[in-house]
């Protein structure tokens, strides 16, 4: 019996075809929802921010005095929240995706620390409690 050689190749050929295909499919899928979660996450980040300022607002109210500032990166998404004593700690949050960047510096002239990466899966509210909570319990 002879087998014709265009069938088992053509086979073989669109079998592979299908399978690029599908995995090119999934692939922009993902980028897709990725794409989608930025997106999100870039549209609450004012509303983080705002939250995040009641945060420092309540915590100036109870130490009586303005020991903490935050000031908004007017080119990107982020902040940078500094103790104005205790040698000017600071808290540097950057939106990066569809996840935050938080690093640290313990003085003015001091380098910022290494890179911490949280999720933003939690409410504008208690995400900048997140992000902020730890660093202010530390000053």
């Amino acid at each position: 019996m002879r087998t014709n050689l265009g069938d088992w190749s053509r086979q073989m050929g669109e079998k592979h075809g299908d399978r690029d295909r599908a995995a090119a499919l999934g692939a922009q899928a993902r980028i897709d929802v990725e794409q989608q979660r930025q997106a999100g996450c870039l549209e609450r980040w004012p509303a983080i921010v705002a939250a995040m300022k009641t945060v420092v607002a309540s915590y100036n109210h109870g130490a009586r005095l303005d020991a903490v500032t935050l000031v908004e990166d007017a080119v990107n998404p982020g902040v940078t929240v500094e103790a104005t004593a205790n040698g000017h700690h600071a808290l540097v949050i950057a939106l990066d995706g569809s996840e935050v960047t938080v690093r640290t510096r313990s003085g003015a002239n001091d380098p910022l620390s290494g890179t911490q990466w949280v999720s933003l899966n939690r409410t504008d509210e208690n995400a900048a409690a997140y992000l902020l909570r730890d660093w202010l319990e530390r000053l």
